[in-house]
C-alpha cells in the first residue's frame, strides 16, 4: 500500500505554515524515489523522527519528517521486505550520518529498531533535555514554543496529537505524522548536540560475556 494525502500542522495558532504532504507506505513496497523525494525536501541536515509501537511494545511504524513532507512507513506489513528494500531504510536514512535524525525517546526507537528487527542508526539525538519532564505534555509544548517563539502554540492541539487516545477528530496516522513533523520543527535552530546515539558504533573497552 502507497498512499499520499496532504495534510495541516496543528500546533501553531494563525501561522502561515504550508500544508506537508505525507506519503504512507509499507516497507515492503519502500522505494529509493520515496526517500529522495523525502531528502530533496529537507533544508539542511536534520530530520524529525518518531515510532508507533504496538502489542508488547513492538515497533510497528516510523515516521520521518522534513518541514515540507513526512514518509511514514508501516513495518509490520503482511509481506515480507527484500534486502534491497531493508537497505534503502537502513542506509539511505538510518546509517546516514550525513543526516540527522532528531526525536523524543530516541533511545527507545534505537533499541527497538535493534531488538524487533535487527537495524541499527547512527546520528539520532533526543530532543527533550534532562531539566524537561520527558513524555509529558508540558514538554511537547516547550520544545514547540522554543522552536517558533513568534507563534503561539495550542496547548489543546499538543495534547490531541501526543496523546494515545483515538480521536474522532485526527486520524490515527495524521496525528503520527504530526508527532514526526514536530519533531523536525523542534530541533531547528537549536546548537548541534555532542554524543549521538550510535548503535552501529563497537566500544574498544567491551568484551562479550
Amino acid at each position: 500500500m502507497v498512499s499520499v494525502t496532504t495534510i495541516h500542522q496543528q500546533f501553531y495558532k494563525n501561522a502561515l505554515i504550508p500544508p506537508i504532504t505525507l506519503e504512507h507506505v509499507e516497507l515492503s513496497l519502500l522505494t529509493p524515489k520515496s526517500v529522495a523525494d523525502l531528502i530533496t525536501s529537507l533544508s539542511g541536515k536534520r530530520l524529525g523522527v518518531t515510532a508507533s509501537y504496538g502489542k508488547k511494545c513492538v515497533l510497528v511504524a516510523l515516521a520521518f519528517s522534513s518541514e515540507s513532507r513526512v514518509l511514514l512507513i508501516t513495518m509490520n506489513n503482511t509481506s515480507k521486505p527484500t534486502k534491497f528494500q531493508e537497505s534503502i531504510l537502513r542506509d539511505v536514512l538510518l546509517h546516514n550520518t550525513s543526516l540527522e535524525k532528531h526525536g523524543f525517546f530516541m533511545e527507545r526507537l534505537a533499541a527497538a529498531l535493534f531488538l524487533d528487527f535487527g537495524f541499527r542508526v547512527r546520528g539520532a539525538f533526543d530532543l527533550v533535555s534532562g531539566r524537561d519532564s520527558r513524555g509529558s505534555i508540558s514538554a511537547y509544548k516547550t520544545v514547540l514554543e522554543r522552536a517558533r517563539p513568534q507563534d503561539a502554540v495550542d496547548g489543546r492541539a499538543v495534547k490531541l496529537v501526543f496523546t494515545e487516545q483515538a480521536s474522532s477528530v485526527l486520524p490515527r496516522n495524521t496525528k503520527f505524522a504530526l508527532r514526526a513533523w514536530a519533531c523536525y520543527v523542534a530541533v531547528q535552530g537549536v546548537p548541534d548536540k555532542p554524543d549521538p546515539i550510535d548503535t552501529l558504533a563497537k566500544d574498544t573497552k567491551a568484551r562479550s560475556t
